[in-house]
C-alpha cells in the first residue's frame, strides 16, 4: 500500500503540466495474496502488488492520456509529455464538457487492518480444513485470496479523494469421480466468510450430484442458487445499465426504462456506499457515487453516469466512471431479498431444476439481454417439492430481462460476492417459472 500522503504527492507531480488547460490523475494501487490448492493440497503461494498511474491531459475539447507503474520522478514525467502529447494528436470533441467539478465524497470505513495483513499461514490453515475434510473421497481445487487495495484522484479543478478497502475471497471445487461442486465466499473482513459452511456446501453438494442423469431440454421452472444470480446481474450490467449503451443504442434498457419488464418482485440497484457490499465511494474521476434504482419493483429506472455521458444530456455524473478508460459501470449491485428459503422454493416446486450456477456465458442479443451459456457443478431435479436426482448439465438460450419477469419468489438471505475488477454483487436466490434450456452439454 502506498498510504495517503504518498499517493497526494505522486499525484500532485502529476498535475504540474504546463501548455495544457486541464489535468486530471488516477493512482490505483493493490497488494494481493494468493494460496491456491489443487488434488487436495496446496501448490501455489504468491504475493503481488502493483500501482498504475493514470493522467488525463486536457486541451480545448481534446483529451490525451497515459499510464505508467513507474512512479519515479522520471516515470511520472514521461507519463505527463505523453498524456500532452496525445492530447494535441486528437481532434476536438464537441460532446466533452472538460473536467468534472470537484465533489466532497463520502468516507467509508472498508479497511480491515487483519485481512489486509492476513499471513500465508493463515491462509494455508483455512485451505487445510477444505481439503481435510474432502478428502479420500473427493478432490478438492480453489483457492484464498486476501489483500488491499487504494485509490486516489486529483485535478486541476480541485478535485481530491481517497479510498482505501480490503478484500478476502474463498472459492471451492469439489469433485468426485462424476460429479462437482462449487461454493464461493467473500468479503472486505476475512472473518466474515463462513469457511465451515462453505466447505460443507462444496463437499455434500458434490457427493450428491453424483452419477448424473441426463434430461430433455426445454422450457423448465428453476430455483437458482445466488451463483446463478450473479451471473444474470453481471450480464445485465456488463450489457446495458451504462449510459454510454444506452446512448449508443446497445443496451437492454432501450425501450424499457419507465415501464414494468421484470417481476414486482424485482429491485435493483447500484450502492458503492453500502457497507454490505465492497464499498467504492468515488469513481476514477473523483466523483461521488449515488445510489441509482436500476429495478424498482419490476420498473426499469435509469441507466449510470459518468461525466462525459452526463453531459451530454445536460445532467450530473452519478459518479461510476468504471476506470480511467472505457465508459460508465454499474459494479456495487444489490438485488432487494424476499422472504422466502432455498428449501420453501424448492417445497413449491411440483417439477423443476436447481441450478448452482451458470458457466461460460455470452451475449447472444442486446435486445432483452438474450444470453446462452451452460449449468455448472450442481445441477439437480425437482420433484414433488424435493430434489430427487443430479441431472447432466445443460446449455440454455435465454432472455434474462424475460427471465426476472418470471420470478415467484425470491430468497429472504442474501449473498455477497466480489469478483474480478471491484465488481460485486449482493444477491438472494430466486425461483423462476420458466427459463429456456436448448441443449445438452457433452
Amino acid at each position: 500500500m502506498i498510504g495517503e500522503e504518498l499517493c497526494r504527492t505522486i499525484l500532485n507531480k502529476a498535475l504540474s503540466l504546463s501548455d495544457v488547460d486541464e489535468v486530471e490523475a488516477y493512482l490505483s494501487g493493490q497488494d494481493l495474496a494468493l494460496t491456491r490448492f489443487a488434488n487436495n493440497g496446496i501448490h501455489q503461494n504468491v504475493v503481488h502488488g502493483d500501482a498504475q498511474l493514470n493522467i488525463r491531459a486536457v486541451i480545448g475539447q481534446r483529451q490525451g492520456r497515459a499510464t505508467t507503474n513507474n512512479l519515479s520522478e522520471s516515470g511520472i514525467a514521461r507519463a505527463r509529455e505523453e498524456a500532452r502529447s496525445n492530447a494535441r494528436l486528437m481532434p476536438d470533441d464537441p460532446d466533452f464538457q472538460g473536467l468534472p467539478d470537484p465533489r466532497i465524497p463520502a468516507l467509508i470505513a472498508a479497511y480491515d487492518q487483519p485481512t489486509a495483513d492476513c499471513k500465508p499461514e493463515e491462509r494455508a490453515e483455512i485451505v487445510g480444513k477444505v481439503c481435510r475434510q474432502a478428502g479420500p473421497t473427493l478432490n478438492a481445487a480453489g483457492f484464498y485470496r486476501t489483500g488491499a487495495n487504494e485509490r486516489a484522484v486529483m485535478s486541476t479543478r480541485g478535485t481530491w479523494a481517497y479510498h482505501r478497502g480490503s478484500f478476502a475471497g474463498l472459492l471451492i471445487t469439489a469433485r468426485s469421480e462424476s460429479s462437482a461442486a462449487w461454493s464461493k465466499g467473500t468479503s472486505w473482513r476475512m472473518e466474515d466468510i463462513e469457511v465451515d459452511a462453505l466447505i460443507n456446501e462444496a463437499t455434500e453438494k458434490a457427493l450428491r450430484g453424483r452419477n448424473p442423469q441426463p434430461i430433455e431440454p426445454g422450457e423448465y421452472t428453476v430455483v437458482l442458487s445466488p451463483y446463478a444470480v450473479d451471473d444474470i446481474l453481471g450480464a445485465l450490467s456488463s450489457y446495458g445499465m451504462s449510459a454510454q449503451m444506452v446512448q449508443d443504442g446497445r443496451s437492454w434498457m432501450i425501450g424499457l426504462m419507465g415501464k414494468p419488464a421484470m417481476s414486482p418482485l424485482i429491485s435493483i440497484r447500484d450502492d458503492g456506499c453500502d457497507l454490505n457490499g465492497w464499498p467504492t465511494p468515488f469513481d476514477s474521476e473523483g466523483v461521488p457515487r449515488q445510489r441509482v434504482d436500476i429495478v424498482t419493483d419490476g420498473v426499469v429506472g435509469v441507466p449510470v453516469y459518468n461525466s462525459y455521458t452526463a453531459g451530454k444530456e445536460g445532467k450530473l455524473s452519478t459518479g461510476h466512471q468504471g476506470g480511467p478508460t472505457g465508459g460508465p459501470s454499474a459494479s456495487n449491485l444489490f438485488m432487494k431479498p424476499g422472504n422466502q428459503s432455498v428449501d420453501q422454493m424448492i417445497a413449491s416446486t411440483q417439477q423443476g431444476l436447481f441450478v448452482t450456477r451458470f458457466f461460460y456465458t455470452r451475449l447472444v442479443h442486446s435486445t432483452g439481454c438474450v444470453m446462452t451459456g451452460m449449468t455448472r457443478d450442481g445441477t439437480f431435479l425437482i420433484e414433488n417439492g424435493k430434489l430427487s436426482h443430479p441431472v447432466k448439465d445443460l446449455r440454455f438460450t435465454q432472455s434474462y430481462v424475460e427471465a426476472l419477469n418470471s420470478v415467484e419468489a425470491v430468497g429472504g438471505e442474501s449473498k455477497l460476492l466480489m469478483n474480478e475488477g471491484s465488481f460485486c454483487t449482493i444477491v438472494p436466490a430466486l425461483k423462476l417459472s420458466r427459463f429456456n434450456f436448448t441443449g445438452v452439454t457433452a
